[in-house]
């Protein structure tokens, strides 16, 4: 741990912004490893009127499930499209992704205020309320993303409905994109739990989302 603190150090927010570019597009390249091909994704032959609800909603589920990488990967396009059309958005994204590595990463030390110590998982909290802040109501970077989001996922719900998946197992891989995203999501919900825990917050606040989390594990 001493000697991954210090190479932070050394490298400071400019060389852990460079690391952190890197691990992205590495991180690409591992779901485009992972995405069916796209040819499957454009074949017009499948493309068909579901027979019903039921069905639209298991077409949904299976594409979800086989295509789920490729749908995520154009989102992450669309994102990418709306940097580089409007540049400016870059500027408080970098300012705070600069702030995170500085305090989590180079920093990475207990903050002290009122004689009470706040470790890192209060300061992580700490963050994502003031990234919040800048993002939602100081610039207009969380509503751009969002509405590019936001008919991203229309187009690929709208795809994953049309489209008539291949015949085969209609249950859930292990492979499969839904059940990565909810093991990772799982893991995210706990960590951001045991965060807000850690700086007071009684733990039967989270019965409500603990239980509507099992409820949505359980669905898929």
């Amino acid at each position: 741990m001493e000697d991954e603190s210090g190479k932070n150090k050394a490298l400071g927010v400019p060389g852990l912004m460079l690391a952190a570019g890197r691990h992205v597009i590495e991180d690409v390249k591992g779901l485009q490893a992972r995405a069916a091909p796209w040819r499957e994704l454009i074949d017009h032959r499948a493309v068909s009127l579901p027979s019903g609800v039921y069905d639209g909603l298991a077409r949904l589920r299976r594409n979800c499930n086989d295509l789920g990488y490729n749908y995520f990967l154009i989102l992450l396009a669309l994102v990418a499209t709306c940097l580089v059309l409007r540049p400016s958005l870059l500027l408080p994204i970098a300012g705070i992704t600069a702030l995170w590595l500085y305090v989590l990463r180079v920093r990475a030390a207990d903050v002290h205020v009122g004689g009470r110590a706040f470790g890192l998982h209060s300061q992580r909290i700490a963050l994502v309320a003031f990234a919040v802040v800048v993002l939602h109501f100081a610039t207009n970077v969380s509503s751009v993303l969002f509405s590019a989001l936001f008919w991203g996922a229309v187009a690929c719900t709208a795809h994953a409905a049309l489209r008539t998946p291949p015949p085969g197992d209609d249950s859930q891989s292990e492979g499969g994109f839904v059940n990565a995203f909810f093991t990772q999501g799982a893991s995210a919900y706990r960590q951001v739990k045991d965060g807000v825990e850690a700086v007071g917050v009684p733990s039967q606040w989270f019965n409500a989302a603990d239980q509507a989390w099992a409820r949505l594990s359980g669905a898929v």
